[in-house]
């Protein structure tokens, strides 16, 4: 089936009949500042184009909305909350302010922002966390333009899903590949078990393939999955699977936990049952949240692309609102490893 042909830009136009984007916007609103023919060849470029005015891009106009709704998933999760900040300066960067919805982390995100701004009480919606899924059809009509930052991306999302996201297989990788060239072999697994699109989830098969890629099986005795009703993104809740894995009493030398947060909570019960880090067990985190750096000892971690995150993600949003072409709505961005004092050495005895 032929692809129906990409609609028509206020960009177009002003190319087609050689003129600037503002003085194209002025013909098409019947302002004043140019001649009668510039705005007679415009308006005849227009309809030769067959272009359609951005209708949602006027009516904000008309209605002074310059506000961005931000809707947070997980509002205890402190990698999100250090996003807040540079997404708040990138949307300020555009002419616009910011509003913050929080919804647990339990929540439909995308149906409670559905919700919320039905009434067009926004020009955009960038939603903040959330699973991948399976299918497009729960943006369908959603009544404003919208971008998913930091959320997994999913086989089955087509261009009408503008998305910027985390390679997780490459930054767990870059911790197996760390550890390993330590001399660990032993490695424990902490992380929430949820749906299988979670990003909890996304980053366990990660860790299965990436020691597998070395030469390693992973053991399930030393993956350790949350219940329900645990918060998955607290220092208790790595402290409660920390113990748990301590409980199962399975020689382990190094753990990988699929947070910072989750990391310091299990490193805290680690040193609580007499352990020293790094010298008995090295620990890894992912997120590379601030906090993390100034611990005893630092943490080990991937520390994400948090400015490009927000920046990019912006620039994807403001995109559609000015009906603007996408030519790739889904980015995929990498992070870094970050090495801290909590990895080291494998121990020989």
């Amino acid at each position: 089936m032929s692809q129906p042909p990409p609609a028509v830009t206020i960009r177009d136009v002003a190319a087609a009949a050689q003129v600037g984007i503002t003085t194209v916007s002025r013909a098409l609103n019947n302002q004043s500042g140019i001649s009668p023919a510039t705005r007679a060849r415009i308006l005849q470029v227009t309809q030769d184009l067959h272009y359609q005015p951005n209708r949602h891009a006027q009516n904000l106009r008309s209605q002074n909305i310059n506000n961005i709704a931000v809707v947070m998933k997980g509002p205890s999760n402190p990698f999100f909350l250090s996003l807040i900040d540079p997404l708040e300066k990138a949307i300020r960067a555009h002419g616009y302010q910011m509003s913050l919805l929080r919804v647990p982390h339990e929540a439909d995100e995308v149906n409670i922002g559905r919700g919320a701004y039905q009434d067009s009480e926004a020009a955009g919606v960038l939603f903040l966390g959330g699973e991948a899924r399976e299918s497009t059809a729960i943006f369908n009509n959603f009544p404003l333009p919208f971008t998913l930052c930091t959320v997994p991306p999913a086989p089955a999302w087509d261009n009408s899903v503008a998305a910027v996201s985390v390679d997780e297989a490459h930054g767990i990788s870059l911790i197996i590949s760390h550890l390993t060239g330590l001399g660990h072999h032993r490695i424990a697994f902490l992380g929430p078990d949820q749906s299988e699109r979670s990003v909890g989830a996304i980053r366990e098969k990660a860790f299965v393939s990436a020691l597998n890629a070395q030469g390693i099986t992973a053991e399930e005795k030393l993956i350790v999955r949350g219940g329900d009703g645990d918060d998955p993104y607290s220092f208790s809740y790595g402290y409660q699977m920390a113990s748990r894995l301590l409980a199962r009493k399975i020689p382990f030398t190094a753990v990988v936990a699929i947070s910072d947060v989750i990391a310091l909570g299990a490193q805290k019960a680690l040193i609580d049952a007499g352990l020293k880090i790094p010298e008995d067990v090295s620990i890894t985190g992912f997120d590379g949240i601030e906090f993390s750096r100034y611990t005893n000892p630092a943490l080990t971690t991937v520390e994400q692309p948090i400015e490009q995150l927000a920046e990019t993600s912006c620039r994807l949003l403001f995109a559609q609102i000015n009906k603007e072409p996408l030519e790739s709505p889904q980015r995929l961005l990498r992070g870094s490893l970050l090495i801290g004092d909590s990895t080291g050495p494998a121990p020989t005895d």
